[in-house]
C-alpha cells in the first residue's frame, strides 16, 4: 500500500518542486530585466568581478538565462538540462553570498531585482533549499507532468 502511495505522490512532488523552482527563477528575473543598472550595482557590491565590462555582461545576460530557465522548468521542456543549469546557478549564488558574508560585506542580495534584502542566514537558507530542490529534480526521473512527456506519448502513439 505505501509503495503505491509513494509512486502516486513522487511524480506530483517532482512536478511541484520543478514548478516552484521555475516560478522562483521567473520571478527573480523580472526585477533584474526591468532594471539592469540596479542589478549591476548589486553585482559590484560583491567585489567578485574586477571588470566593469564583465559586470555589464552578467547584469544583462543572467536575468534572461534565469527567465528561460524558469519558463522551461515550468513547462517541463529540457527538464534535465534546466535542472543542471538551475543547480549550477544556485551553487554560484550560494557561494557568492557565503563569500560576501565571510568577508563581512553587508550588501543587498540582488536575488530578486531591486528588493532590498541584505545577505544573511535567511537568504543562504532559502537558496540552499532551492538548490536541494534543483538537485532533486536533476537526480530524479523526469515527472510525467511535462510537455516533454506529452510529446513523447504523442510520438509513441503514432
Amino acid at each position: 500500500m505505501t509503495e503505491n502511495m509513494d509512486r502516486f505522490n513522487l511524480p506530483r512532488f517532482l512536478f511541484l518542486a520543478r514548478f516552484i523552482l521555475g516560478l522562483v527563477f521567473l520571478y527573480a528575473s523580472f526585477g533584474k530585466i526591468m532594471d539592469p543598472k540596479a542589478f549591476s550595482e548589486n553585482l559590484m557590491a560583491y567585489h567578485i568581478f574586477d571588470s566593469p565590462l564583465a559586470i555589464k555582461y552578467v547584469a544583462v545576460t543572467l536575468p534572461w538565462v534565469e527567465w528561460f530557465c524558469g519558463i522551461f522548468l515550468i513547462l517541463g521542456v529540457f527538464v534535465r538540462s534546466m535542472a543542471v543549469l538551475s543547480s549550477l546557478l544556485l551553487l554560484i549564488f550560494l557561494l557568492s553570498m557565503a563569500s560576501a558574508l565571510v568577508r563581512g560585506l553587508e550588501i543587498n542580495c540582488g536575488c530578486f531585482g531591486s528588493a532590498h534584502e541584505t545577505i544573511g542566514l535567511y537568504s543562504l537558507f532559502r537558496d540552499g533549499l532551492f538548490f536541494i530542490m534543483s538537485l532533486t529534480v536533476l537526480f530524479s526521473k523526469v515527472d510525467s507532468y511535462t510537455l516533454q512527456a506529452l510529446f513523447f506519448k504523442r510520438k509513441n502513439s503514432y
